[in-house]
């Protein structure tokens, strides 16, 4: 681990470096302390990588992994590492902050050739078509490995409240508690699928330029 490149929230990026390639990554390490719904949360992000990999405009995933808290006094707490590419020249924030400091602006052209990569992003994810993704059936078998742990992370984080309830209202009718659905508060709901072919469009809701990075002459979400 090289060093912290940013941070948000419960979530923190370090730069880190295969000791076996020297190749570097960014590593986002996202703090779960709510539990399996969190987990959940955190999950949903590692799918929207992988559904839409490989697309020249939307940042992909190398691997990711939950890892359960050391700390005794909580044991439910997690944290999920996701690994990304890491883009030297980051985002766009960073380029519009040395344009004011050097008192330069941005080319006309490369402004163009910017907007278009967020444009072609955005459309791959507002038009996205079931079993339609970039990376094709590879890419749709990984997403769904994701939202089967996220799916399973909801179901413990039921099961789990479920149980607290009970033991802290001991008098209710055992007939109301066997009525509560067993998913309830079930964060998967907005992912489940529509039949093949069929439009299931994503929206990213945090468009903004310290959200988009660049490489050479374009753009990722």
């Amino acid at each position: 681990m090289q060093h912290l490149l940013g941070e948000g929230g419960f979530s923190y990026v370090y730069l880190v470096q295969d000791t076996s390639t020297s190749q570097l990554y960014a590593l986002k390490k996202i703090r779960c302390p709510f539990g399996q719904e969190s987990v959940s949360l955190a999950l949903k992000e590692v799918e929207a990588y992988t559904l839409f990999s490989p697309h020249p405009n939307i940042i992909h995933s190398v691997d990711h992994s939950v890892v359960s808290a050391k700390d005794k006094s909580d044991p439910g707490a997690k944290t999920v590492y996701i690994l990304l590419p890491y883009y030297r020249r980051g985002n766009l924030q960073d380029a519009i902050n040395a344009n004011l400091v050097n008192h330069t602006k941005f080319p006309e052209r490369r402004l163009m050739i910017l907007f278009l990569g967020v444009a072609r992003a955005l459309k791959a994810m507002h038009q996205y078509r079931v079993k339609g993704a970039p990376g094709g059936v590879a890419s749709q078998r990984k997403a769904k490995g994701v939202r089967q742990e996220a799916a399973e992370a909801d179901q413990d984080a039921a099961k789990k409240n479920k149980k607290r309830r009970r033991r802290e209202e001991p008098e209710r009718d055992q007939e109301d508690v066997e009525q509560e659905p067993l998913m309830e508060g079930e964060v998967t709901r907005s992912q489940e699928g529509v039949g093949e072919g069929e439009l299931r469009a994503y929206a990213h809701r945090d468009i903004k330029p310290g959200m988009l990075f660049v490489w050479v002459s374009h753009m990722a979400c």
